[in-house]
């Protein structure tokens, strides 16, 4: 489905540029979702329904509400990154994708099955290099309790969800994350991204 572009400045106009299009109360139930699980606290409500890096090329919208029976998915993720944002591993970064649609997940590269069609899945933009022998210490001790997958595009582009302990790195492998040197590393990954 093609949608109008939106060249608003700012992520933020674009946000309610995007709710004033008719998808206000669509946004306020999943906040009262979110608020009511307790954690509408964790990500700017602009930031959480991010689709996609791509989402001018793709002809997609910048922001989409997952649909209303993934909801569930997006808790654990979310009280994941609420741990990492608590040791300043998230500090000043941006969510650049959470949900995506199967067409757009497609055009965005993502694998077919991308945790991001499932709700729970959410690439960071970092504002720095995160200190990633600490975060993948993180990782070691807190990945099999919670489900923590951390995938690394790169030090300043990260992938996390709570779909199952493992790690991979730029080609979607076990062997080029950043964490590999870990004596328990956890599962290799399918690409799953």
């Amino acid at each position: 489905m093609l949608l109008q572009r939106d060249r608003s400045d700012t992520p933020e106009q674009r946000y309610q540029a995007w709710l004033s299009r008719g998808h206000a109360e669509q946004a306020e139930a999943y906040r009262r979702y979110l608020r009511a699980q307790r954690v509408d606290d964790v990500l700017p409500l602009r930031q959480s329904p991010r689709s996609g890096r791509h989402w001018r090329r793709c002809g997609a919208a910048e922001f989409v509400v997952p649909p209303k029976q993934l909801w569930a998915a997006t808790v654990p993720s979310l009280r994941l990154i609420r741990e990492l944002r608590a040791q300043g591993w998230l500090n000043g970064a941006t969510v650049e994708s959470a949900y995506r649609d199967e067409a757009f997940n497609h055009c965005e590269g993502g694998a077919r099955l991308s945790r991001h069609r499932h709700g729970g899945a959410y690439d960071f933009d970092l504002a720095a290099d995160v200190p990633v022998q600490a975060l993948c210490a993180f990782w070691r001790r807190r990945g099999a309790a919670t489900g923590f997958g951390l995938g690394f595009y790169d030090r300043r582009h990260i992938h996390v969800d709570t779909a199952g302990f493992r790690t991979w790195g730029e080609d979607f492998s076990r062997k080029t994350s950043l964490c590999r040197g870990s004596a328990r590393g956890g599962p290799a990954v399918p690409r799953t991204l």
